[in-house]
C-alpha cells in the first residue's frame, strides 16, 4: 500500500512538472511542426514559420496525429533559417509520412536543409535531408539521407531495399553522427544502406543552410516533422519523439496560484503517507507494549 502510494505521489509531481514546463522535452530539438493549423492563408505553424508555396498550396488533412499537410508534388513548405536553426554537424530528421504516390524524379523530398545563392531553384544546394525515390515496381520506395560537408562535400546514403510502402504511416529518421556516419531508420528500426555518393562517415562540418523545404517533388502527406542537433541513438530517438510530442501538445494553461495549489496538493499527499506511517509505527509499539 505505501509503495502504490509512493509511486503515485511521484508520478503526480513528475506530471505536474511536465505540465508547467519545468522538466521540459529532449533539449535537443531545434524545431518539431505539428502541421495542425494553418495561421494566415500563406503559413502554418507559430514558431518558425513554415510558408506555404505552390497553387493550390499544401492541404490540411487528418495526419497520425492531429493534422498533417498534403503536398501533390508541385507544392512545398518553406522555412527560412533563424538564429535558433542551423545545420547541425550532428543531426537528427524525422518525420512521420503517409506516401499517396512515387512521383518520377531522384529526391520525392521529405525535409531538405539547403543553400541558396540565388533565385532560380538551380541555385539550390542540398546541405543535408531526408527523401524517398521511386522503385521500377512503383509500389514501394527507397528511403535516402545525404549530408554536405566542407570536406568530403555531398555524401548520400540509401536504403538497400525499396522499404517504404505506399498508402500507410509509417515512421521515418536520418542521423549523422560524427563517430558512426550516417544511419537510416524505419519505424524505429535501423535499415541496411548502400552508400551512393561520397562516404557513409563522412568528415568535416556541415555547410550552412539558408533554408528549410518539405514536401518539395513528393506526393506525401507529412506529419510531426522534427530537427534535432544530435544523432540520437537508435533505440531511444522514437521514444523521444513520442513523449516530446505529448509535452509539446500539452495546451493546459496553469496560472500561479494553480500551480501553488498543485504543489500544496502533492506535499498533502505526502504528509498523509508521512503520517499514516507513524500511526502505524505508534500503534505497534503500543502493542509490543
Amino acid at each position: 500500500m505505501e509503495k502504490r502510494l509512493i509511486i503515485f505521489v511521484v508520478s503526480f509531481i513528475v506530471e505536474t512538472l511536465l505540465v508547467c514546463g519545468i522538466v521540459r522535452g529532449s533539449s535537443e530539438t531545434l524545431a518539431l511542426w505539428h502541421m495542425d493549423e494553418v495561421y494566415t492563408p500563406e503559413a502554418t505553424g507559430k514558431d518558425n514559420y513554415a510558408i506555404l508555396g505552390g497553387t493550390p498550396p499544401p492541404m490540411l488533412v487528418e495526419g497520425k496525429f492531429g493534422k498533417a499537410l498534403s503536398f501533390d508534388g508541385a507544392n512545398f513548405v518553406y522555412v527560412s533559417m533563424t538564429s535558433n536553426l542551423y545545420a547541425p554537424d550532428e543531426v537528427t530528421l524525422e518525420a512521420w509520412i503517409y506516401v499517396k504516390a512515387f512521383k518520377d524524379v531522384e529526391y520525392n523530398n521529405i525535409i531538405v536543409i539547403a543553400y541558396r545563392t540565388g533565385l532560380e531553384w538551380q541555385s539550390v544546394t542540398r546541405i543535408c535531408g531526408i527523401a524517398l525515390k521511386p522503385s521500377q515496381c512503383r509500389d514501394r520506395g527507397f528511403l535516402r539521407g545525404y549530408v554536405y560537408t566542407d570536406k568530403e562535400h555531398l555524401n548520400e546514403i540509401m536504403t538497400a531495399e525499396p522499404l517504404i510502402p505506399l498508402n500507410r504511416w509509417i515512421h521515418v529518421a536520418f542521423t549523422r553522427s560524427l563517430s558512426s556516419g550516417m544511419h537510416l531508420y524505419v519505424n524505429g528500426e535501423e535499415v541496411e544502406v548502400n552508400a551512393v555518393q561520397g562516404v557513409r562517415n563522412p568528415r568535416g562540418k556541415t555547410l550552412m543552410g539558408t533554408e528549410i523545404f518539405f514536401g518539395h517533388d513528393a506526393e506525401i502527406i507529412i506529419d510531426e516533422p522534427r530537427i534535432c542537433d544530435v544523432a540520437l541513438d537508435p533505440s531511444q530517438f522514437l521514444l523521444k519523439s513520442t513523449l516530446e510530442l505529448a509535452v509539446s501538445r500539452t495546451e493546459i494553461d496553469i496560472g500561479p496560484n494553480l500551480m501553488m495549489a498543485i504543489i500544496i496538493a502533492a506535499l498533502i499527499f505526502a504528509a498523509a503517507w508521512l503520517l499514516r506511517r507513524i500511526v502505524q509505527t505508534w500503534g505497534m509499539t503500543r502493542s509490543s507494549g
